[in-house]
C-alpha cells in the first residue's frame, strides 16, 4: 500500500491501522485475495467506515460489494491468461514460429476488434471451467483439507507463473472526500466487447426490476445469464446499492481499455450514515 510518502506491506498495515484510519487516501496493490489480504482489507475499510460513522448494515453491503469487485478482478486476470494461452496454441497451429506467434498474439491482444473476433476460435466453456478449477484449487490450499495431485500442482504453478510473467496486477485506490467514499479497482485485463454489452444489458434489466419493487427477482433462473462474464458479480454489487436505497447506475461505473478494466464505486457519506435496519 502506498501514499505519497510511504510504502507499507501487509503486516505493517495492521501494525499502523489506527494511524491509517485517519488518512483520506490509500493506494493498495494486491497479488490475490488470500485470507491475510481479506483480513487487512477488512481492518482497513471497516475501520474507515467506523471513523465516518457508517451504519453497520451499510458497512456490510459496502464491504461485500468490494469483495465481489476484487473477486471479479482476479477472475478477469486469470481468464485473460487462459484466453492468451488458448489463442497462442491456435496461432502456432497455423505454422508460425514461436516468436512470430507471440508477436501476432500481442498485436491481436492490443487491437480490440481483432481480440473480440478471436473469441470464435476459443471455446468459452473451456475457459470458464479452467477459471473455476483454479479458484477451487486455491480454496483447497487455503482450507488445507486436501493434498493436491501432481497435475493439479503443475497446472496451478503454471498459471501463477504466467500471471507473474505478464505482470497481471490488481490495484485499489480508496479516497474519502467531503461527501463520498470512493473506490477504484483496476485489473490488468480487458472486458471483451460482447461481455461488456451483456453486463450493461443485465444491469438495466436489474434496474427495471428494482423500479417494480422486485430487484431480488433478478437472481431467479429466468433472469440470470449463464454465459461467462455476464456480470453476476456486478449484479451482487448493484443489489447492495439497491438495498442501501441508492442507484448503482449512477454510482458504479465500469470502463475497459485494451489492457485494463476499471471499476469505480462511489458511496455518499450521508447514505452510509443514515441507512436504517
Amino acid at each position: 500500500m502506498a501514499n505519497q510518502k510511504s510504502v507499507l506491506k501487509g503486516a505493517q498495515i495492521l501494525q499502523n491501522i489506527e494511524e491509517l484510519k485517519q488518512r483520506r487516501f490509500f493506494h493498495l496493490e494486491l497479488k490475490g485475495l488470500t485470507k491475510p489480504t481479506r483480513d487487512i482489507l477488512s481492518e482497513l475499510v471497516n475501520g474507515l467506515l467506523e471513523e465516518i460513522g457508517a451504519n453497520p448494515l451499510a458497512a456490510f453491503h459496502l464491504f461485500s460489494g468490494l469483495m465481489e469487485a476484487l473477486l471479479n478482478a482476479i477472475k478477469g486476470n486469470i481468464r485473460h491468461i487462459i484466453f492468451r494461452d488458448e489463442l497462442l496454441k491456435k496461432i502456432e497451429k497455423l505454422g508460425e514460429t514461436q516468436e512470430e506467434a507471440e508477436e501476432l498474439l500481442e498485436i491481436i491482444m492490443d487491437t480490440s476488434p481483432l481480440r473480440d473476433a478471436m473469441h470464435r476460435y476459443v471455446v468459452p466453456d473451456k475457459i470458464k471451467k479452467q477459471v473455476q478449477s483454479i479458484l477451487q484449487l486455491e480454496d483447497r490450499i487455503r482450507a488445507k483439507k486436501q493434498i493436491l495431485k501432481d497435475e493439479e500442482k503443475e497446472f496451478l504453478t503454471d498459471i501463477r507463473f504466467k500471471l507473474k510473467k505478464n505482470r497481471m496486477r490488481i490495484s485499489v485506490k480508496i479516497k474519502i472526500t467531503k461527501d463520498e467514499l470512493n473506490f477504484r479497482i483496476r485489473n490488468d485485463s480487458p472486458i471483451h466487447n460482447m461481455d461488456f454489452g451483456r453486463i450493461e444489458e443485465s444491469r438495466i434489466r436489474h434496474k427495471e426490476l428494482f423500479d417494480q419493487g422486485n430487484s431480488a427477482d433478478f437472481f431467479r433462473p429466468e433472469f440470470l445469464d449463464e454465459k461467462e462474464s455476464a456480470g453476476f458479480g456486478i449484479a451482487m454489487i448493484d443489489e447492495g446499492y439497491y438495498t442501501m436505497g441508492l442507484n448503482p447506475l449512477d454510482l458504479l461505473t465500469i470502463t475497459s481499455g485494451s489492457r485494463t478494466t476499471t471499476v469505480y464505486m462511489r458511496y455518499p457519506l450521508t447514505a452510509l450514515r443514515e441507512m436504517s435496519f
